[in-house]
């Protein structure tokens, strides 16, 4: 990961394993490795890899020094307040693929998983167990976190303030995770006006992080 012309590795599978031992998906070595290579595929002015290797190492380590702070060293890919405490639920999605013969059309069942969060005050969140005592969505609030709603593309992802998609029942007091633009990744990227930047950056596309920003939380590279 991160060699130069001459084959010299800046940092190795073991590096990573002294900095991070405790490190959760989606952070691993090779899909930081993955993330740089795709990153500089696109750009000219490459990432960890232009200048003298003293500054190169400088970089590295400036950028793993602060994406570990960011994530507990390595160990969370979302923001605690925002969505520390979070269930998954599978849902279950059919699509009419058409076409069939005689007329009918085929169906195909499919499985989609969502992460749902719970938003939650310094003063109500638990770090050992990671779990809200009141929910900052509880009495009908919205959450405000993270969006400029008069922000439109290019500028800014589509986004609009939430509230909790149930009153009552399991998923109470919790929103759907990529409704939000809270702090996800190495660096925790945070706000809709962040998201659309690194989008395009990223994938070429700002429609990427903008409709899923659950993939910064998800996808190893």
């Amino acid at each position: 990961c991160g060699r130069d012309d001459d084959q010299d590795v800046l940092f190795s599978p073991r590096a990573f394993e002294l900095l991070a031992p405790r490190a959760s998906p989606p952070f691993t070595y090779r899909g930081f490795c993955e993330a740089v290579d795709d990153y500089n595929s696109r750009h000219a002015e490459k990432a960890f890899l232009m200048g003298p290797r003293e500054r190169r190492l400088d970089e590295l380590a400036a950028f793993l020094g602060s994406a570990s702070h960011d994530t507990d060293a390595f160990r969370t890919s979302r923001e605690y307040l925002a969505c520390g405490d979070r269930v998954e639920r599978t849902l279950e999605r059919r699509r009419e693929l058409g076409g069939g013969g005689g007329g009918d059309d085929e169906i195909d069942d499919d499985e989609e998983t969502e992460w749902y969060c719970m938003p939650c005050a310094p003063d109500h969140y638990d770090y050992t167990t990671q779990t809200c005592a009141l929910s900052m969505l509880d009495n009908d609030q919205s959450y405000y976190g993270y969006c400029q709603p008069f922000t439109a593309p290019p500028d800014g992802c589509p986004c609009d303030y939430v509230k909790e998609v149930e009153s009552s029942g399991p998923l109470e007091g919790r929103m759907r995770a990529n409704d939000i633009f809270f702090g996800r990744g190495s660096i925790h990227l945070s706000h809709n006006f962040n998201y659309i930047r690194a989008s395009t950056t990223m994938t070429g596309s700002e429609d990427t992080f903008c409709a899923h920003p659950e993939l910064l939380a998800t996808v190893e590279s």
